[in-house]
């Protein structure tokens, strides 16, 4: 057996926050370290969440924090992103004479062990570690070139290698940060619902997905959004036909070149002439919250702090809270309005 040989300027412990055997020894064994969950959608339609154990969750926790958000997403993108949410992805789009709105399919199921190997690579925060890294900074550097026919790598980056040549850590003893990042990321090898990393993860694979379609609609007087699995598309000058013509098919192309399906099912384009809204925000005129879902929320809060107080739990409570706390992201006076009221009666509940 050859020697192995750990890339001296990567810290694999300091990365995944547990020594290397044992971070080997979960990921050989990661069947048991998973928990299969099916949930309910809105449409009834069962939706599978693989949910990461203890030791796993660690270990992707660990990355997520002293690994990925190195990597930094496009600035259309809204999801998952500090600072950023529903509220701000529907400032973009208030006031639009037009909407279009595509959503991925099976998005985090979609996003493979590929996608991965293909944008983990060339990022200055990761690669200045590599004794390569000039050579990565004036563009010689980068996955698309040593994945040839000639199969020469001439730049000899150990971890490429490690990701794109079959058996290259068996014969030579190599062992790479990036496979074993890929391998604790993905469930037969796709992201999972349910695992921390994939949300990040998503964003950095669809960082050129965002800014070529971004950049395009920049010069066709289009706004585009992304939060996760929902592209916005909204012009405050073209009709509904001209939005749907200039957007649904460079989107869909775009899609189907990373990689991805739409969901046909789920493209919606609609003008001002009717309600506007983006991820559930309406934005004809200003953002606001439809007035049937408002409605059921205040019945909701009713019911927890008036008709059945004594059935009410810290973690209902905890719940309204957390929906209040979006109202007064989009209308500040609403959301304060029933804020105060579940504050006033937790204090008073459980004090």
């Amino acid at each position: 057996m050859p020697e192995k040989q750990i890339h001296k300027n990567f810290d694999i412990e300091k990365i995944f926050g547990k020594p290397v055997q044992e971070v080997d020894a979960i990921l050989a064994n990661k069947e048991s370290h998973i928990h299969k969950i099916t949930i309910p959608k809105k449409d009834g339609s069962p939706r599978n969440v693989i949910a990461p154990g203890k030791d796993l969750k660690y270990i992707q926790k660990s990355l997520y924090w002293r690994f990925f958000r190195r990597y930094k997403p496009h600035e259309a993108a809204h999801g998952f992103v500090a600072k950023k949410g529903i509220s701000t992805n529907a400032d973009f789009h208030v006031g639009a004479n037009a909407v279009g709105k595509i959503d991925i399919s099976s998005f985090f199921d979609t996003i493979s062990e590929d996608h991965l190997k293909n944008v983990l690579f060339g990022n200055k925060h990761i690669c200045r570690y590599c004794r390569n890294y000039e050579r990565m900074i004036d563009g010689r550097c980068n996955p698309s070139l040593y994945k040839n026919k000639a199969q020469n790598f001439e730049c000899k980056c150990d971890e490429i290698k490690a990701v794109f040549i079959p058996n290259f850590c068996e014969e030579t003893g190599y062992e790479s940060l990036f496979k074993r990042i890929i391998d604790a990321c993905t469930y037969h090898g796709f992201t999972a619902q349910g695992f921390p990393t994939s949300p990040i993860i998503a964003n950095i694979v669809m960082r050129g997905f965002d800014g070529t379609m971004h950049d395009y609609c920049k010069e066709n007087g289009i706004t585009y959004t992304r939060y996760a699995d929902d592209l916005a598309f909204s012009s405050k000058t073209h009709s509904k036909e001209e939005l749907q013509k200039l957007t649904l098919k460079k989107a869909y192309q775009q899609l189907w070149a990373y990689k991805f399906k739409p969901n046909r099912k789920k493209t919606i384009y609609k003008s001002k002439a009717g309600r506007l809204k983006i991820c559930g925000v309406v934005v004809n005129e200003h953002k606001n919250i439809q007035r049937n879902v408002l409605h059921k929320f205040r019945a909701k809060v009713h019911h927890a702090i008036v008709k059945f107080p004594d059935r009410t739990t810290k973690t209902r409570i905890r719940q309204l809270k957390g929906y209040a706390s979006f109202v007064m992201s989009i209308n500040h006076n609403k959301g304060k309005y029933y804020m105060d009221k579940l504050l006033a009666f937790e204090k008073e509940k459980f004090k």
